[in-house]
């Protein structure tokens, strides 16, 4: 039978192998009706030995013959040339697919077994120089030609400790000087749900055959050779130059990926290195690769439209990679085999969501959006090219193909090299924002240490300030007081000699003497009280303010003449006791000295907010006049110019130490309706 086509398998990389499982997902009606050739399996009801014969058919040099009927089929046997004879009958005569589809004794076959096959054909003598091609089996096998012993890959055994899996393709070149051929093939399979022979041999000649193997190393060159670089680059980019972007991440996952799956399963070079390994091993591999190349696509997408993705999207496609590839490497052969196909119907399904955001990012007028669906429609144009147009028609084909899937990521590194030059302008701009703001912070830093020079200077003139207060202090308590001391001891002696001269004039000018020099030494004392408020360690305690109240009152109302009201109830204080009890007492005294009734009614409140207590204290004394609510904390303050046992600082020094406990002091007062101090305090 002469055909212009080839297989899936040995026609096309083994990217486009999986491509082969996608189509057949979705048409797979339509492959049903118009299956290519006859390489789908089924059991002859004859099985009488063939001998295929095509004497009669040209062959030239672009002719190529599939050999794919006629085979006889030996289930459990591996036999070798010598061992045909007319006591061995084959189990039957069929044509190559996985021999899980075949049926003996009304039972489907197990993927797990062992068999031989066995073809023979005559051709003509005069012909040119013919190569067969054998497709790989699954899972091992061993060849011979016309006796011959060709090849073995891996090893046959019929059982899995002695068989080693391996899978090759292979071209044979024939005999020139034969025209009948016999070929016995020899599979094992332990590990795939596949079995056996699945492809058709390829009768063609030598020259074809070299310019086809040729073709798709050129086109292998190009896919592995670009995706690994492109990969392996934006691997490099990432990781030492720019890792900002977790889209060239992503990218340079995929393309290794599917450079080493490519690579693997065409050419298996970990076999190669590592002769021993199981071949279940380096499958799984594979298998992971693939989902990883899918996954990282997947999230490549998602990292460029992330604000147009839904929030769930990301989780599935990693948790999907996490479910696949766990169930890949722990599930025993040929189970794990199987996950291409739901890997396949996940992508498919992921596809359509990606069109979907793409669609709605174009909406949003998203510049980045139409390089992406360029990218995206492209590829999908040449999967579907690749399926449907140049399978079998073009020699070129494969070339064009791998091109045009080359150019897909050609494009999207120029989507990503868009992304990396306008992050670079912004962080440019950052650079550029970052240096002006340097040098105004410079500029601010340098006022800074100025204005922390002048700060000392002050710290240093305060410090001079007190120092010199202190000395203030120091005479005033000294100096001043002792002259005072010593006139009013002098006026009394001189008013003990004359006391029997002076009339009563004269002793009225005596006491007022004495009352002056008497507050003046009260006014002494005061601003001695007043500059030394706040000075030194706050001493903190807790306390029970209705206990410091009570001693404040015994003090000022010792013969309990007065009626003075506590708190309710009784809190506890945290704070300087003695600058409170200063407060207070003051407070309190002023409201026994100045009331103007018979019997002084004092009402003391207090309650605790979140940051401050609050205190009143509340008299039923002659009140104070509004315009004077300010004045009253004024040093020498005085709103009864004659009294003489006032000095017009006690408010001004209760509010100096309020205000030092991170509070306030108000008045709230008529006259003739009594005064309410009100004063908070810091917790």
């Amino acid at each position: 039978m002469i055909v212009n086509y080839t297989n899936f398998y040995t026609r096309f990389s083994p990217m486009y192998r999986l491509n082969y499982h996608f189509l057949k997902f979705i048409l797979s009606s339509v492959l049903l009706l118009f299956s290519l050739n006859s390489s789908f399996g089924f059991v002859e009801a004859n099985n009488d030995p063939v001998r295929i014969d095509i004497q009669n058919i040209s062959i030239d040099s672009n002719s190529e013959i599939n050999l794919s009927s006629g085979w006889e089929f030996y289930w459990n046997k591996l036999l070798e040339p010598t061992q045909f004879n007319t006591s061995i009958k084959p189990d039957s005569i069929i044509s190559l697919h996985n021999w899980t589809g075949f049926v003996l004794n009304n039972k489907k076959l197990s993927s797990f077994g062992y068999a031989t096959y066995r073809l023979k054909f005559s051709i003509p003598i005069e012909r040119p120089n013919l190569s067969v091609f054998i497709p790989p089996a699954y899972s091992s096998s061993k060849t011979w030609i016309n006796g011959k012993l060709i090849s073995e890959f891996g090893k046959v055994a019929t059982t899995q400790a002695k068989t080693m899996h391996r899978r090759y393709p292979q071209t044979i070149p024939l005999d020139i000087h034969e025209s009948e051929f016999e070929i016995v093939i020899q599979v094992a399979n332990f590990y795939h749900n596949k079995a056996g022979l699945d492809k058709p041999l390829v009768l063609a000649s030598s020259t074809h055959m070299k310019s086809k193997n040729r073709k798709k190393i050129m086109a292998d060159m190009l896919f592995i050779g670009c995706l690994g670089f492109i990969g392996f680059f934006f691997l490099l980019f990432y990781f030492f130059y720019w890792n900002k972007d977790k889209a060239i991440l992503l990218l340079g996952i995929a393309c290794v990926c599917l450079s080493y799956m490519a690579i693997s399963s065409r050419y298996a070079p970990l076999a190669e290195i590592f002769r021993n390994a199981s071949w279940a091993f380096l499958t799984r591999i594979e298998y992971v690769s693939l989902f990883c190349a899918g996954t990282a696509a997947s999230l490549f997408f998602n990292q460029i439209f992330k604000k147009f993705t839904h929030a769930p999207y990301p989780k599935i496609l990693i948790y999907g990679f996490y479910i696949l590839s766990f169930l890949v490497i722990v599930l025993p052969a040929p189970y794990f085999t199987q996950f291409v196909f739901p890997f396949l119907v996940y992508m498919i399904v992921n596809i359509l969501y990606v069109f979907f955001i793409i669609a709605t990012s174009i909406k949003e007028k998203r510049h980045d959006s139409v390089l992406l669906l360029v990218s995206v429609l492209l590829g999908t144009i040449v999967f579907f090219l690749h399926i449907f147009v140049f399978l079998g028609k073009l020699e070129n084909a494969i070339i064009y193909v791998n091109f045009g899937y080359v150019l897909v990521f050609l494009l999207l590194s120029m989507l990503l090299m868009v992304r990396f030059s306008t992050s670079f302008k912004q962080l440019e701009r950052a650079k550029e924002l970052a240096v002006s703001q340097r040098r105004e912070i410079s500029t601010k830093s340098n006022e800074l240490s100025k204005m922390n020079l002048e700060l000392k200077e002050n710290l240093r003139q305060l410090e001079s300030y007190n120092a010199e207060l202190d000395s203030f202090n120091h005479i005033v308590s000294h100096d001043l007081k002792a002259p005072l001391v010593a006139m009013h001891t002098l006026i009394t002696f001189i008013e003990e000699d004359l006391s029997l001269e002076l009339d009563e004039t004269s002793k009225s000018h005596f006491d007022l003497l004495k009352g002056r020099i008497s507050k003046m030494d009260a006014l002494i004392n005061g601003l001695l009280e007043y500059s030394k408020v706040a000075k030194g360690d706050k001493v903190k305690e807790l306390f029970s303010l209705n206990s410091l109240l009570k001693e404040i009152v015994d003090i000022l109302d010792f013969g309990n003449t007065n009626t003075i009201l506590f708190p309710d109830e009784d809190i506890q204080v945290y704070a300087s006791k003695i600058e409170l009890e200063h407060v207070f007492q003051n407070l309190i005294s002023n409201a026994i000295k100045y009331c103007d009734k018979e019997k002084v009614i004092i009402e003391i409140s207090a309650l605790i907010t979140d940051e401050k207590y609050v205190f009143s204290v509340k008299d039923n004394g002659p009140g104070i006049d509004q315009k004077y609510h300010s004045k009253i904390f004024e040093m020498f303050g005085q709103l009864d110019k004659d009294d003489e046992t006032s000095t017009g600082i006690g408010l001004t020094i209760v509010q100096k130490i309020v205000k030092e406990n991170y509070g306030e002091i108000t008045v709230d007062s008529e006259k003739g309706k009594g005064t309410n101090f009100k004063f908070t305090w810091k917790i």
